[in-house]
C-alpha cells in the first residue's frame, strides 16, 4: 500500500492577492530597499519589483547613497519614478547628472537632492522636469536657467537650503515660472552676482514664505495676496524705509515670524513709528527684538498698532543688550492707542532679564489688553531675582482683563 501523498504546501497568502492590490496598494508604498528585498521571497518574486507601474526611489540615510544602488535600480527598472529623494556624498556626486537625464523621462513629481559633504553642482537638466510638484535642493550649485525656460507649471513646494545661484534673475525665473507655488523656503540661498539689486518674489498663490539669510539681497515682493504664514530671519540691519517697505510685502499674512535688526540711518533721526498699511489678517506675531534702544522699542509698538486682529504675541529678547535708553511707563503709555491689542489673548516673552523697559512693557500690556488670557514670562536661568519677587510685583499691577493669568518660569540651558 502506497503511503499517502504529502499535503500541498500552504498557500502563499500574499501571492494569492490580485496583482492590482499587491503592486498598487502594497509594493508601491514600500521603501525602495524593502521593495528590492522582496526578490528573496521566491523565484516568482525575484524580478517582480522591476515591473511595477511606479517606484519611489527614496534614499536619504545620513551617510550618503552609494552610486551603485541608483545605477542598478535605473538599469533594471523602466517604469515611472514619481519620487526621487536622495542624500548625495562626494563619491556619488559625479553620477547625479546622468541620473537626472534618465529621470527626466520618468515623470518625477517630487525631487529632494541633499548633498552630504560637498557643494553639489548640477546641470541645466534640472529645468526639464515639467511635472515637478515638490523640489528641494540642499547644498546644490544651481545652474543658470536655459533660454526659453518655461518654468515648473505644476510646482507647489520649493525649498532651497544652502543653495548657490549665479544670478538673482535665476531665482526670479524659477518662482515666476511656478504659477501654482504654495510654499517657498529660501534658507541661506547664496546669489553670486547680486550687485545688491532687489530680488522680486512674485507668486500669486503663495501661502507659506520662509526667508532665512545673512544677506538682504534687497528682497521685494510683487504681490502675495494669499500669503498666510511668513517667516523672515535676516541676520543684518535694516533701516526705517527699507523695513517699512519690506513688511508691506507680507502684510496679508495671518502668522508672521520676524527676526531682523532695525536701525535708523547714520545721521538720520527718523524712526519707524508709522506704516502706511495695516496687517488686518495678522493673528500671530513672533518677534526677536529687545527693549534696550529707542529704535527697537518704537518698531515693536509700530507693529502692534498696525495689527488690529492680533491674538497671539511671542517676543524673544535678542542677546545680552545693555539698556541704553530709558523708556518708562509714561513714555510707553504714549505709544499705546485706542483699540490697540484689543483681540490679544496670549503673550509669551522669552529670555528676559527684567530690565526696567521690559517690565514696563509687560505691565502696560497687562493693564491695557482687555482680552488677555495668559502671559508667560521665561527668564534666563542665570537671572538672580527670585520668581516670587517678580510675581509679587506683577500681581500688584492693574489688569484690564479679569481672565488674565501670569505664568513665570526659568529657561534652563542644556548641553
Amino acid at each position: 500500500m502506497e503511503p499517502p501523498a504529502p499535503p500541498p504546501p500552504p498557500a502563499d497568502a500574499l501571492s494569492s492577492l490580485p496583482d492590482a492590490v499587491v503592486d498598487g496598494s502594497i509594493l508601491t508604498r514600500l521603501d525602495l530597499r524593502d521593495v528590492v528585498r522582496t526578490s528573496a521571497l521566491s523565484r516568482a518574486w525575484r524580478h517582480r519589483w522591476e515591473s511595477l507601474p511606479t517606484l519611489s526611489l527614496s534614499l536619504r540615510d545620513g551617510i550618503g547613497t552609494p552610486p551603485s544602488i541608483v545605477d542598478s535600480v535605473l538599469s533594471c527598472y523602466a517604469g515611472r519614478i514619481p519620487d526621487f529623494s536622495i542624500r548625495i556624498n562626494s563619491q556619488s556626486a559625479c553620477r547625479v547628472d546622468d541620473w537626472l537625464v534618465d529621470l527626466s523621462l520618468r515623470d518625477v513629481q517630487s525631487m529632494d537632492l541633499r548633498s552630504n559633504d560637498c557643494l553639489l553642482s548640477i546641470r541645466s537638466s534640472i529645468y526639464s522636469f515639467s511635472h515637478l510638484v515638490t523640489l528641494k535642493l540642499h547644498r546644490c550649485d544651481i545652474p543658470t536657467s536655459p533660454v526659453g525656460f518655461a518654468g515648473f507649471p505644476l510646482l507647489k513646494d520649493l525649498e532651497l537650503v544652502d543653495a548657490h545661484l549665479s544670478e538673482i534673475e535665476d531665482l526670479e525665473a524659477i518662482v515666476r515660472g511656478s504659477p501654482l507655488l504654495d510654499a517657498l523656503m529660501l534658507s541661506d540661498a547664496y546669489i553670486l552676482n547680486n550687485e545688491l539689486a532687489g530680488c522680486v518674489i512674485e507668486a500669486p498663490n503663495l501661502r507659506s514664505l520662509t526667508i532665512i539669510s545673512v544677506v538682504v539681497y534687497g528682497w521685494q515682493f510683487g504681490g502675495l495676496p494669499r500669503l498666510d504664514n511668513a517667516t523672515i530671519d535676516l541676520d543684518t540691519y535694516m533701516y526705517e524705509g527699507d523695513l517699512g517697505e519690506f513688511l508691506a510685502g507680507v502684510a496679508h499674512a495671518r502668522k508672521l515670524t520676524l527676526t531682523t535688526f532695525y536701525l535708523p540711518k547714520m545721521g538720520d533721526d527718523t524712526l519707524l513709528e508709522t506704516l502706511p498699511y495695516k496687517f488686518f489678517n495678522l493673528r500671530s506675531l513672533f518677534l526677536c527684538t529687545h527693549f534696550c534702544g529707542l529704535y527697537s522699542i518704537l518698531a515693536t509698538f509700530c507693529l502692534l498698532r498696525n495689527a488690529p486682529s492680533l491674538e497671539e504675541l511671542e517676543i524673544t529678547i535678542n542677546g545680552d543688550q545693555e539698556q541704553e535708553t530709558e523708556a518708562n511707563t509714561e513714555f510707553q503709555n504714549t505709544q499705546w492707542t485706542n483699540g490697540m491689542c484689543g483681540s490679544l489673548q496670549v503673550v509669551t516673552i522669552n529670555d528676559i532679564s527684567c530690565l526696567s523697559n521690559e517690565m514696563c512693557f509687560i505691565k502696560l500690556v497687562l493693564s491695557k489688553a482687555t482680552s488677555l488670557r495668559t502671559m508667560s514670562i521665561i527668564l534666563d536661568d542665570e537671572f538672580s531675582r527670585s520668581n516670587e519677587n517678580i510675581l509679587s510685583e506683577l500681581n500688584t499691577n492693574r489688569r484690564a482683563s479679569p481672565h488674565a493669568q501670569v505664568f513665570l518660569q526659568r529657561y534652563h540651558w542644556t548641553k
